[in-house]
């Protein structure tokens, strides 16, 4: 009776001493992937190097601000294909979401590459203008949204012609490839302008 009794108190303490020294090692091994881990554009990238971006200031300027245009072009646009009453935007804003949903993932590649953490949201007040957009419909929405995409697309032009300029050569090259597609988008919608007034 003493042996097993002897027996089973041996048992439970080598027993809890493993127990004991799996909790330090998983604590342990808890410390050390949280210090090493971030989230980029939400991806775990591991190790300390994946804050370090290698673009500069203007580089990283330039992929935040791009990536809230791609984002309103694309939410503005799926308005448009419900909300618009002339074929000819419906068919416009159908392109927008093509092209910008395509650049917008582009843009994310790129800035994962780059380690630049970029936007998935829009800013309040712009959230606010869509929001105030789904309440026109008609004639009224189309001249709104043909009259927004010219100047937004201007602006894009101007943003993406100092994109073109930035020493990083894949950023230059990806905003170089894009603002032929954003000047073709604004000639388009001007052209739309001149026909919906």
């Amino acid at each position: 009776m003493k042996k097993i009794f002897l027996g089973l108190a041996l048992s439970a303490i080598v027993t809890f001493q493993a127990c004991q020294s799996a909790d330090k090692k998983s604590s342990t091994m808890k410390d050390s992937v949280a210090g090493d881990t971030t989230m980029v554009n939400g991806n775990h990238v591991v190790g300390a190097e994946s804050t370090e971006t290698s673009l500069d200031d203007d580089g990283n300027t330039f992929l935040k601000k791009a990536a809230v245009g791609g984002i309103m072009e694309v939410e503005a646009a799926k308005i448009a294909l419900k909300n618009a009453k002339s074929a000819d935007v419906k068919s416009f804003a159908q392109q927008m979401l093509t092209d910008h949903t395509k650049s917008n993932t582009e843009l994310k590649e790129l800035a994962i590459a780059k380690k630049v953490i970029t936007p998935d949201a829009l800013p309040a007040e712009d959230q606010i203008h869509l929001d105030e957009m789904k309440k026109m419909t008609g004639s009224n929405f189309d001249k709104h949204y043909v009259d927004m995409m010219i100047t937004d697309h201007e602006k894009t032009v101007k943003l993406f012609e100092l994109g073109k300029q930035n020493k990083d050569s894949d950023l230059k090259k990806w905003a170089s490839n894009t603002l032929t597609i954003i000047e073709g988008h604004t000639a388009k919608a001007k052209e739309l302008a001149s026909v919906i007034k």
